[in-house]
């Protein structure tokens, strides 16, 4: 992963965490049950690749857990370790990217509570949702290893 120490993302008001993502980039991401590669595409959702290119260049999603988990559907994850510094990027949206991939297995999107209201959580699709597609959701990258 390619964060820093949970005190960087303490540190790091959303105001400053807005660089320009690689145009394809790899984030390693490491839990209990072992470890995964989410592979991001920024030409498939600009803003939202850029949002998670800086979430994890910041170490936001350090020691965060999963906290949804719909089995045949999704596992979703994204609110940070301290409750001080997630509360700090809660207001802290970002425009809705046009959905120009489906949401299908393996593929990450940002969750959202209507339109442009994208902060920090996101999910991974268990299975493929058209539903979801019809409703806006545009994955920004997807898991190549450890889907399992």
């Amino acid at each position: 992963m390619l964060g820093l120490p949970l005190a960087v993302a303490a540190q790091t008001p959303p105001s400053q965490a807005n660089a320009k993502a690689p145009s394809v980039y790899k984030v390693k991401m490491s839990t209990t049950k072992g470890d995964f590669v989410i592979e991001v595409h920024r030409d498939w959702a600009p803003i939202g690749a850029d949002r998670f290119y800086n979430l994890v260049a910041i170490g936001y999603y350090d020691d965060s857990a999963f906290f949804r988990v719909v089995q045949g559907f999704m596992v979703q994850f994204g609110i940070h370790a301290s409750p001080k510094v997630a509360a700090a990027w809660k207001p802290a949206r970002i425009a809705d990217d046009p959905r120009k991939q489906p949401n299908r297995r393996g593929t990450i999107s940002f969750a959202n509570s209507g339109p442009n209201s994208r902060t920090t959580q996101v999910f991974i699709n268990y299975s493929s949702h058209a539903q979801l597609d019809q409703m806006g959701f545009a994955p920004f990258g997807e898991v190549t290893r450890g889907f399992e």
